[in-house]
């Protein structure tokens, strides 16, 4: 018997296959459209410390979470040696710097720089000493001690601990400038160094070695490291962009500490700094006690930095709190996302 196809029935199978692959153009142009996307993303290029702390973590976290792709950026780290920190800074090699010390001490100075962000207000760092120093004291008669580049916040906070017990850092001891932060471990270790001042990670392996701790700074001082800062040229010329880029480190900010977000963090600083679970969860809580509320500081430490930036780097003349610190954009933001119930 022969079988007599349908015209309609080839019209609907040819149609079917017209809808098919019209359907098809159709998604490829939607992924297309999408990757499109993607690449028109504004690079942001951000100056970070070397090493690993939850400071620099909160940005990994800020990228990974899609914090910043929401605004249209993508995050491009630049670790600090790279190229030259504050001059980069200055010269636009960068957009933005976590690191706040040399910012604040630049300022000071009179470059056109302001501090926008703030995420710390103790810092997390220990001063470790050889297996035979048990005291700061001992450190008298020429001991070397590894601090970090001079001028920076280490380095600032260092000679007001070691004055503070009766130490003087340029008749008593040796400091040493060493970067980045695992050098000053490996000194120590080697006995390069008599003491070395250390982060969190570096502390632990100190401490697992025999060791002895013979300062936590974060018990002796309030010192703003990290954070945000920006020319003034950026700030001025590039409003929309500084606020995109401070919407997104926000939003890593307040998850990063938020105490439902707790066991994820910790995992990311287990992972992110090769340490066990327990040891991720006291960097965690050290770095919760300092935590800034929402990026920004009081008045009352604002006014503490500048008079400790100015006693070390001998500077008399008055300096505003506004020619340091500029938090009207982030103040907005908090505003913004608290009405979001972010």
């Amino acid at each position: 018997m022969m079988v007599v196809k349908s015209d309609a029935g080839s019209s609907a199978g040819h149609f079917r296959r017209k809808i098919t692959g019209m359907s098809l153009l159709l998604s490829a142009a939607v992924w297309l459209t999408a990757a499109g996307t993607s690449f028109a993303l504004d690079a942001v290029n951000l100056h970070v410390s070397a090493g690993v702390s939850p400071n620099n973590l909160i940005y990994g976290v800020a990228k990974e979470k899609g914090f910043y792709q929401e605004e249209g950026l993508e995050l491009l780290p630049i670790q600090a040696g790279m190229l030259p920190g504050i001059q980069g800074l200055v010269a636009g090699s960068f957009d933005f710097t976590q690191i706040l010390g040399q910012s604040a001490g630049a300022i000071i100075r009179g470059l056109p720089l302001k501090i926008v962000m703030v995420f710390d207000t103790r810092p997390l760092n220990w001063l470790y000493a050889s297996k035979n120093i048990k005291t700061i004291q001992e450190l008298k008669g020429g001991k070397q001690v590894a601090v970090s580049s001079f001028g920076a916040a280490l380095d600032q906070m260092s000679r007001e601990l070691l004055l503070k017990y009766g130490v003087d850092p340029q008749r008593d001891v040796v400091l040493r400038a060493l970067e980045p932060t695992p050098t000053r471990l490996a000194a120590l270790m080697a006995g390069a160094v008599d003491a070395a001042v250390l982060n969190q990670r570096d502390s632990l392996i100190a401490k697992k070695n025999g060791f002895n701790e013979l300062l936590d700074y974060g018990d002796h001082l309030e010192f703003v490291t990290a954070g945000v800062a920006a020319t003034e040229k950026t700030l001025s010329q590039r409003p929309d962009f500084v606020s995109r880029f401070l919407r997104g480190t926000l939003k890593g900010f307040l998850w990063f500490k938020a105490k439902a977000n707790e066991s994820e963090a910790v995992s990311k600083i287990t992972k992110a700094m090769n340490v066990t679970g327990g040891e991720a969860s006291e960097i965690y809580a050290a770095a919760q006690r300092g935590f800034s509320v929402d990026g920004t500081i009081p008045r009352s430490l604002q006014e503490r930095m500048i008079v400790f930036q100015k006693r070390s780097l001998k500077v008399e003349r008055e300096i505003s709190l506004d020619s340091v610190y500029d938090f009207r954009v982030l103040n907005g933001l908090n505003v913004e996302l608290k009405k979001a119930r972010f």
